[in-house]
């Protein structure tokens, strides 16, 4: 997963290839099956430059040619577009939350092909929780071939040795080692990532975030986060540091977080403040509280739901408006409990983002992504790609 860091060294031949590689891959994501001449002419290099940078991918059976397509009426020969092998290796992707994982097994050009999910109880033991989550693993991938497993996983994680280094809505996770175990378990490469930042990957190789080349990846939930593509790379700091957006202080006088500070964006924007929050209002089974059924409830004229739905839009408005003055990110495309909202949170939360975002000419706009986990799946499955066929980052 290309990333911004802070080497200035220059990259050397090896290198180089790896991210050329990583860029055609990318660009067939955004483009679909392409030909040698179309991806030449979108990267702005000649025919003999995309041709060894294809050479590899064609020799390992990444890439397959199709059909001959008739050729242009302006003559030359006629086109064979390069697309991915169908029956090449498939990637393996997990999300791993405090209550829930989720797995999949999806081929290299996007295409789930097996899934499972699975709930979680963070006050298991950690042989339990581990049990539980290999075990899906091994229903899910089987025995089929992997060209590795790419891991979007909640909490402080450690990218370089694939562990969790804290999760505060299951310390049982804390300093766990999930990609070396799963790694003995499946004998093939593990790379772990923050989730925010492979659910940006999959925005920006199959989502809505493919043709732009900065924008924020937000999820919201019992957790909050945003993975930040920025002139075409993911921001990341060293051994995957930083994106903890959701412990940015908006308070310094609010209440306690689960990470020991006090007023942390989580503390008056997740689904866990929503669900506080309607029960001191006195809102019937507040457990149950999101923006899918405040906006419901709001649409039949409620005006109490429509009061903490706004609430929530605007709470959730002040940490993205934050980024919008140090990154002026643009776009946002906003995931989990939101999504469920539909176009009346939408609406809300793009007035708020609007009202807290500097005026400098240039508009915020907020998309909706998914209210589940498959673009975070497929962020996992862009992991492997780039990590084994691209960047090696």
């Amino acid at each position: 997963m290309p990333t911004v860091k802070r080497d200035a060294g220059l990259l050397n031949p090896a290198s180089i290839g790896q991210v050329n590689r990583s860029r055609v891959l990318e660009l067939l994501h955004q483009n679909g099956p392409s030909s040698r001449a179309q991806l030449a002419r979108a990267l702005n290099v000649n025919r003999a430059t995309i041709a060894s940078i294809l050479h590899p991918l064609i020799d390992n059976r990444t890439l397959v040619e199709g059909e001959q397509v008739a050729a242009s009426p302006h003559g030359g020969k006629p086109a064979r577009p390069l697309w991915f092998n169908a029956d090449g290796l498939e990637l393996g992707a997990m999300r791993l939350a405090a209550q829930a994982v989720a797995v999949a097994r999806i081929g290299m050009d996007g295409t789930t092909h097996a899934s499972e999910h699975a709930p979680l109880d963070p006050g298991q033991s950690i042989e339990d929780l581990e049990e539980t989550v290999l075990a899906l693993a091994a229903r899910c991938f089987g025995d089929r071939p992997l060209l590795g497993i790419g891991i979007a996983a909640s909490g402080m994680v450690d990218t370089t040795s694939g562990t969790i280094i804290s999760l505060h809505l299951a310390p049982v996770l804390n300093h766990y080692p999930l990609g070396p175990v799963l790694a003995e378990r499946f004998g093939v490469p593990v790379a772990v990532d923050h989730h925010p930042r492979v659910q940006a990957l999959g925005d920006k190789w199959f989502g809505y975030g493919r043709h732009l080349p900065s924008f924020a990846s937000v999820y919201t939930g019992e957790a909050l986060g945003m993975g930040i593509v920025h002139e075409g790379q993911i921001i990341a700091g060293p051994a995957g540091a930083g994106g903890e957006y959701g412990h940015t202080v908006v308070d310094m006088g609010g209440e306690l977080c689960l990470c020991g500070r006090h007023g942390c964006w989580e503390t008056v924007a997740s689904v866990l403040w929503l669900r506080r929050e309607a029960e001191r209002r006195g809102v019937e089974d507040p457990q149950t509280v999101g923006a899918a059924r405040l906006s419901r409830a709001a649409g039949t004229g409620d005006a109490a739901a429509s009061d903490l739905l706004d609430l929530y839009a605007r709470n959730l408005a002040i940490g993205m408006a934050n980024n919008e003055h140090m990154l002026a990110s643009g776009t946002y495309v906003v995931h989990g409990d939101v999504a469920a909202g539909g176009e009346l949170m939408r609406s809300r939360l793009q007035h708020w983002l609007t009202t807290f975002s500097p005026r400098r000419g240039l508009p915020t706009t907020v998309v909706l992504g998914e209210s589940g986990d498959q673009i975070a799946l497929l962020g996992g499955a862009g992991l492997v790609l780039s990590r084994e066929l691209g960047a090696g980052i």
